[in-house]
């Protein structure tokens, strides 16, 4: 993308910070506590297994249930927050320290009193943040002058984290436009190994050089580059109308964004929100991304189970109205069932959840994966007879039908070529398109 387009567009999304802004009235910072002792069992050794990291994140949502913001005075929910941008996290082979880290994410809805979180939930140690700053994506690393603006915690520059926690910022004052790309910078004082992060944002964080640079609008100072997300996993904003909510895609690779670009922001997601942008303000809705790479929903495989880290992921965001569940795929492909049973049962178990909450879901249906190096026949016949169930079992709130947007129409059972990223399993940037094109708008 060429610098100077890039650069009108970030103008375009700059933060309002004239007068008559109004921001949130500055709140306690709010801790969630997700429990040390299981995260300190699962950050041990980096070379833990992803089953070991399952199961104490397993301890630590029940934990959080316990522990979870209540509607009074020092939670987001009294303020009517709505979920601007999250990410699923894991315990990530990541070792920082010393310096200060800058992620790029995009809020998929604007809003004043912006908040962010800070998580330590799968640290094995607490993590000190010295200064935290947000602005507005200017080129790379580089910030749109005038828009950075430090984030405070207890109305303090520093905020240090322990092990199994998430903290909210206060409100920041101003406002934000849906689509910004906004850019958090961390300063992180002391190193930090067992890092709570998101392995494949297929985004640039950049790294800088020894030293605080949070408040520098410049990128000269940040001299490495990850494809990683660190420590921030939420960003909430007081959109206003008590309409406004927030939709979580819970998934796994497909959903996470795999067969796209770094920093493209191609994923069906992105696509949706982009859609969604042209309803009209009552009809708003943050698209929140909770997907993970790898995920298993009965399993632990590449982060928690989608059965134990649904509360934590999906039901406690901010705001949240309406989860798609699009998870299912990885059972199947490096699962041996013969029978949908086990499946269906952790469907519904997450519906249970989602209802007692008061919380729409929606079932969508597994893509094809024909050609992929684990298809087999049997494989084949437990995912067309899992999305058969999907469509009619009726346990669903509704059903989006990702299955029949993508295949190919003469053989069903593979991906149509033009949606194909060329694995037989991911999509492409069409076929992730056309997942968001699947989606009606009138069943979130």
């Amino acid at each position: 993308m060429a610098r100077p387009a890039h650069r009108l567009t970030m103008a375009a999304l700059a933060l309002a910070v004239s007068g008559g802004t109004a921001a949130l009235p500055t709140a306690p910072v709010h801790a969630e506590s997700l429990t040390a002792a299981s995260t300190a069992a699962a950050s041990s050794s980096a070379a833990s297994s992803s089953a070991a990291r399952g199961l104490a994140a397993a301890s630590a949502t029940r934990r959080h249930r316990a522990a979870a913001p209540k509607p009074d005075g020092d939670s987001p929910v009294q303020h009517r927050l709505v979920g601007a941008w999250t990410t699923s996290t894991d315990r990530i082979t990541a070792a920082l320290g010393g310096q200060t880290v800058r992620m790029v994410v995009r809020a998929s809805v604007g809003g004043a009193g912006m908040r962010l979180r800070l998580s330590n939930v799968f640290g094995a140690a607490p993590v000190t943040f010295a200064n935290v700053h947000v602005g507005v994506q200017a080129y790379g690393a580089e910030i749109l002058a005038g828009t950075n603006r430090p984030v405070t915690f207890r109305k303090g520059a520093s905020v240090r984290v322990p092990p199994g926690q998430a903290v909210w910022s206060d409100p920041i004052p101003g406002r934000i436009a849906g689509g910004s790309a906004l850019v958090v910078s961390l300063h992180l004082p002391g190193t930090v190994r067992g890092v709570t992060g998101h392995e494949r944002a297929y985004s640039t964080t950049y790294l800088s050089d020894p030293g605080d640079h949070t408040a520098e609008e410049s990128g000269a100072g940040f001299t490495y580059t990850s494809t990683q997300w660190y420590f921030l996993d939420r960003i909430a904003v007081e959109a206003g109308g008590a309409t406004v909510g927030s939709l979580v895609a819970f998934g796994d690779s497909i959903t996470d964004g795999a067969g796209q670009a770094v920093d493209a922001n191609r994923r069906w997601t992105d696509y949706l929100r982009q859609r969604l942008a042209h309803q009209s303000p009552s009809r708003r809705l943050g698209v929140l991304n909770a997907g993970i790479a790898g995920n298993r929903l009965l399993r632990p495989n590449v982060g928690p189970s989608g059965l134990s880290r649904f509360y934590r992921d999906a039901l406690s965001q901010p705001g949240v109205r309406t989860v798609v569940v699009y998870e299912g795929i990885n059972d199947i492909a490096r699962g041996d069932y013969t029978s949908i049973k086990p499946l269906a049962y952790g469907y519904k178990r997450l519906i249970r959840e989602a209802h007692a909450r008061n919380v729409k879901v929606l079932g969508a249906t597994l893509t094809p994966f024909y050609g992929w190096s684990t298809w087999t026949p049997e494989r084949e016949e437990i995912r067309q007879r899992l999305n058969t169930w999907i469509r009619t079992s009726g346990v669903f709130d509704a059903v989006l039908d990702f299955d029949r947007a993508v295949r190919d129409p003469e053989f069903p059972e593979q991906l149509a070529v033009s949606y194909d990223s060329g694995d037989h399993l991911h999509l492409s940037d069409a076929g992730r398109l056309a997942l968001a094109e699947a989606v009606n708008p009138r069943l979130l």
